[in-house]
C-alpha cells in the first residue's frame, strides 16, 4: 500500500512547460495559414495539461480535510451494515452491527445479523468472540491483521488515515452537482486491491468504504455516527464467560 501524489503533479508542470512556445517572427503571406495552424496546436496541448495538476491538487485537499478530521477524532459510535460479494462463486452475505471506538486503539465491532459475534481489541491482543458457538478466540493484533480477509477494512482505520495516506497512490473524484465525493486508496506494489471511501461534503467523514480484493467486494456503510460523544471504556473488556472454550494463538 503505496502513495504518491506528487508524479502526476510534477508530469503535469514539465509537460506544461515544454509545451509553452515563443511567439512566430516574421509571418510571410503565403506561410501565415500554416503558421497559424502550427500555434494552434502548441495552444491545444497547453491547455489541456493541466487537468492531472488540478486533479493531484484535488487529492491533496481532499487528504488534508480527511486527516484534518482522524486528528480530531477522539471517540466513535455508529451502527454499520456490511456487504461481503464473492463474486466468481456467486454469493453475497449482508452483515449488521454496531461499532465503537476510542482514540487511539480501543475498538469494539458488535455483530447483530446474520449471527451474534463480538470483536475486542486494544490494537495489541484482540478476542473475536461467537455465542453461538460458545467459542472465543485471542490473538494477537498483529497476527490477525496478517490472517484475516479484510472485512472490516474501510472501519479498522479510523485514527490511522494519515498512515494509510502515506502508503497509498491517492485518486479523488466527484464532488460536484450533487455527485458523491469519493477517494481512492490504491498500491503502487505487491498486493492489488482498491479501497474506495465516499466522503461527507461538510467534513470529509467516510460515511461507506468499498474494498475490492481479487474477486471479493466488500461494501460497508456507517450510519447513525456519533462523533466525540462520551463511551465507556468497560466495553473494552473482555472476559469469556463460564462455559466458553477459549482458544489463544499467539502468532
Amino acid at each position: 500500500m503505496n502513495k504518491v501524489l506528487t508524479v502526476t503533479l510534477l508530469l503535469a508542470l514539465t509537460l506544461g512547460a515544454s509545451a509553452q512556445q515563443k511567439p512566430a517572427g516574421k509571418k510571410p503571406a503565403p506561410k501565415t495559414q500554416k503558421k497559424a495552424a502550427a500555434v494552434a496546436v502548441s495552444t491545444k496541448t497547453v491547455t489541456a495539461q493541466p487537468a492531472p495538476a488540478k486533479e493531484a491538487d484535488r487529492s491533496a485537499e481532499i487528504m488534508a480535510g480527511l486527516k484534518a478530521w482522524d486528528t480530531s477524532l477522539e471517540t466513535l459510535k455508529a451502527d454499520f451494515t456490511q456487504e461481503v460479494n464473492f463474486r466468481e462463486a456467486g454469493l453475497k452475505q449482508t452483515i449488521e452491527g454496531t461499532l465503537r471506538y476510542v482514540k487511539p486503539n480501543l475498538l469494539r465491532i458488535e455483530h447483530i445479523k446474520p449471527a451474534r459475534q463480538v470483536v475486542v481489541t486494544d490494537k495489541t491482543d484482540i478476542w473475536i468472540y461467537k455465542p453461538e458457538d460458545k467459542q472465543a478466540v485471542r490473538t494477537s493484533w498483529e497476527a490477525w491483521r496478517r490472517t484475516q480477509d479484510q472485512n472490516f477494512s474501510g472501519i479498522l482505520d479510523f485514527g490511522n488515515y494519515s498512515s494509510l495516506a502515506a502508503k497509498n497512490a491517492t485518486r479523488a473524484e466527484g464532488g460536484k452537482n450533487g455527485a458523491p465525493l469519493k477517494l481512492t486508496f490504491t498500491p503502487r506494489s505487491g498486493e492489488q486491491y482498491a479501497l474506495t471511501l465516499t466522503l461527507s461534503a461538510t467534513d470529509y467523514f467516510p460515511m461507506d468504504a468499498e474494498l475490492s480484493v481479487g474477486d471479493t467486494l466488500i461494501k460497508t456503510h456507517l450510519s447513525n455516527v456519533e462523533k466525540n460523544a462520551s463511551v465507556d471504556k468497560e466495553i473494552f473488556k473482555f472476559s469469556p464467560p463460564k462455559g466458553v472454550e477459549v482458544l489463544e494463538f499467539k502468532n
